[in-house]
């Protein structure tokens, strides 16, 4: 994949997208945008990064990834309440506090969590996408 590619697939996601951790590295999580400027510099992170999208993985587990992401979409969320159908609510600051303790049995976190690897998912294809 080029850096034209790169800079296509980038633009190709969602704007909310772009600033999501996606992909790991050196035990760090970078954003799609973040991605692209260590590619764009030349740096060995970039190369690392972009050999990820090329091949469609993340450099980590799915879980992982997911609680990277759903971190900062909690915190940016500000002060909510989730409810589920059965009437159960809980707010964005008790599911971060879950996250942190690693305590992910509760269901409505493990919902969140399967939602986020689906866009996780669907946001790295775009890649092979453009490729093609």
């Amino acid at each position: 994949m080029s850096l034209e590619l790169m800079r296509r697939w980038v633009a190709s996601l969602p704007p909310s997208e772009r600033n999501l951790p996606l992909l790991h590295v050196g035990g760090m999580f970078y954003t799609p945008l973040q991605a692209l400027h260590e590619v764009e510099r030349g740096t060995s992170i970039g190369e690392q990064l972009q050999k990820l999208v090329e091949e469609g993985r993340f450099g980590t587990d799915l879980v992982n990834l997911a609680k990277a992401r759903l971190q900062v979409i909690l915190k940016e969320a500000g002060p909510y309440k989730i409810a589920s159908l059965s009437g159960r609510e809980v707010t964005t600051t008790e599911l971060e506090k879950m996250l942190q303790q690693d305590n992910l049995s509760d269901m409505i976190l493990q919902r969140l969590l399967a939602a986020e690897i689906q866009v996780a998912e669907k946001s790295l294809n775009k890649a092979k996408e453009i490729k093609q």
